[in-house]
């Protein structure tokens, strides 16, 4: 394994992570003694970063974890995140302290290393569900979360970049008080790190690494496989109003060309792909079971895209994989 400093916090962190969202079961069924093998087999691969939130299974992602990690010596860096309701906007203290021990008791454990929010940010609250405006978040929300830090409960706090308002969460990281950020990039949307193509349909994060790279921010990559459209196949029911994954499912059809050994499958390419941008400390794609642990683990030894296949990429994405 392959470990980085994640920006200011000085956390020395494996470029490979374990997102939680699979012992969740956000991203297909798993059980929980499965759930717990695939925590025991990361950390015997030199995994140890472990990103998961109350909002993955209800509370499953977190309690797994904290069962998997109950007799282990491996010295692990674990985020977590909150995330606020309409109702909580009138104690925000309060929720974030509930939320918090909450987690903490779920991971068997006295603080955690990084929380943070998982709402979305808006030019105005409530502009989509449970989205918070940067008034918001640089005020009660801010505060909130450095009152945690004050109590131990939590060493650094960050941001959930993911459908975001552009300005608003350029806005709020450009105040310098959040640690790290979680960033959408992945093989079918670069734009947390480059602008959209011209004429190309693309949701635009805003090109936030280099924003967070400014801020000396930690950063952690999200989506890496778009939501399992990057896979072989989707292991759970597509549904019928989620167009976003039906159009990446299409396109992630058209990249079989970047499967050719030692890549043998999309799943591979697509961290590959993550792993060759060096401005992101730590991926952490969604695992359920021990094959995926070691799947991820072993992408750190695969050699990043020939310069061929990288460009027969940027032709595609710059026609948004459409002829």
């Amino acid at each position: 394994m392959e470990y980085n400093s994640l920006g200011r916090t000085g956390l020395n962190v494996s470029r490979v992570g374990f997102g939680g969202g699979g012992i969740g079961e956000v991203w297909g069924a798993t059980t929980r003694d499965e759930a717990v093998r695939a925590v025991h087999k990361a950390l015997d691969l030199g995994i140890n970063y472990f990103d998961v939130a109350p909002a993955y299974g209800d509370g499953k992602a977190e309690e797994a974890l904290g069962i998997a990690l109950e007799g282990r010596s491996e010295e692990v860096i674990i985020g977590t995140k909150v995330r606020l309701a309409a109702e909580d906007m009138g104690d925000v203290s309060g929720a974030v302290q509930r939320s918090m021990e909450t987690s903490l008791r779920l991971l068997k454990r006295d603080s955690v290393d990084i929380l943070h929010v998982h709402n979305r940010f808006t030019e105005d609250r409530g502009n989509t569900l449970n989205s918070l405006s940067a008034d918001d978040v640089m005020g009660p929300v801010l505060d909130a979360y450095q009152a945690v830090q004050t109590a131990g409960k939590t060493r650094f706090i960050g941001l959930s970049a993911m459908d975001h308002h552009v300005p608003t969460l350029n806005r709020i990281m450009d105040t310098g008080s959040w640690d790290t950020v979680l960033a959408y990039y992945n093989l079918l949307n670069w734009t947390a790190q480059s602008k959209p193509p011209p004429g190309v349909n693309l949701f635009d994060n805003g090109q936030n690494i280099p924003l967070a790279k400014k801020h000396n921010m930690g950063i952690i990559g999200i989506r890496s496989h778009a939501a399992g459209a990057l896979t072989s196949s989707v292991d759970r029911p597509v549904p019928a109003d989620n167009d976003l994954l039906r159009e990446d499912i299409e396109s992630a059809a058209r990249l079989s060309f970047l499967l050719d050994d030692p890549i043998q499958n999309l799943s591979q390419a697509a961290l590959v792909f993550c792993l060759m941008n060096r401005d992101i400390h730590t991926t952490v794609p969604g695992v359920k079971n021990q094959a995926e642990s070691e799947e991820i683990a072993g992408c750190i030894n695969l050699a990043p895209f020939l310069p061929a296949r990288m460009t027969r990429l940027r032709e595609l994405y710059f026609k948004g994989f459409r002829n």
